[in-house]
């Protein structure tokens, strides 16, 4: 009986790390409206084409007023800056959601974010989600307008948006990876895991692929709420000023509610770079 006490963790841990192998991952199941369809990426000579693009409208007691899907046309020639967006959740430090913005010389911009997909009436869980296979997740694209919406209204929480401090055409390879792992998913899904397969690591798993260690493991990794003073320490984030004025400078929210009644996409994205340029 002593010899099956000292064992019992280690048949526990194998029987967890069993029923994530055997349980298949699926996209055929109930899921909630934001999350049922599956962007779609297609490319033909250098012009991608994601279907089941997200955009939406939220009033600002976060009820959805209009649901929209729209095929975005991406050209990664075109892109003009990629921007890191991180979202925390209430007063832990560690805790956040990040994604990616691209914008483009269109005036054009997307957001690219990777999520626990949910089912009808299934509410999110970070301790069963780091226990059992209970999530599948999916790169989840959307106008710009429209994150920032769901963000701001629905979620009710803070977005702070950092342009990325790397050369342009590294950012191109970036946004060209991010499609590329998209399409991936759409043929394969795959499980959602709160530390080792959440937003955060595996879009650093993503860009580790085209660049090795490019983006070093680090706390940042698991605790998410920290990646973005992660990226600034790494130069991924201009350092030019202290990370406390950065951070500051990157709180965008107050900025989203003034030009939310800007209904079209690119004309809502094109004002807020202009307003947060100064202009």
């Amino acid at each position: 009986m002593k010899r099956f006490l000292l064992l019992l963790p280690l048949i526990v841990i194998a029987g967890l790390v069993l029923n994530w192998v055997l349980t298949p991952a699926s996209h055929d199941r109930d899921w909630r409206a934001d999350y049922s369809r599956l962007p779609s990426v297609s490319e033909q000579d250098g012009l991608y084409r994601v279907a089941n693009t997200r955009n939406w409208d939220y009033a600002e007691d976060g009820a959805v007023t209009r649901q929209e899907w729209i095929e975005a046309e991406i050209d990664p020639d075109t892109l003009t800056q990629a921007y890191f967006l991180v979202e925390p959740f209430g007063s832990v430090d560690a805790i956040a959601h990040t994604m990616l913005v691209f914008t483009f010389a269109d005036g054009a911009a997307y957001v690219a974010s990777i999520e626990a997909r949910r089912e009808v009436g299934e509410a999110y869980s970070a301790a069963k989600a780091a226990v059992l296979p209970i999530f599948e997740y999916m790169f989840v694209w959307t106008t710009e307008r429209d994150m920032y919406g769901n963000s701001e209204f629905m979620a009710g929480d803070a977005l702070y948006r950092y342009a990325l401090d790397i050369p342009l055409e590294q950012q191109k390879a970036v946004l060209k990876a991010m499609l590329d792992e998209t399409a991936e998913v759409e043929a394969q899904p795959r499980w959602y895991h709160t530390l080792f397969s959440n937003c955060t690591n595996v879009l650093a798993r993503t860009v580790n692929k085209i660049a090795p260690d490019a983006v070093p493991l680090n706390k940042a990794w698991f605790l998410t709420g920290y990646a973005d003073e992660f990226l600034y320490e790494q130069g991924f984030i201009s350092n030019a000023r202290s990370f406390e004025d950065t951070h500051a400078a990157a709180h965008i929210s107050a900025v989203i509610r003034e030009l939310y009644d800007i209904k079209e996409p690119k004309a809502f994205s094109s004002a807020l770079k202009t307003r947060l340029n100064g202009g």
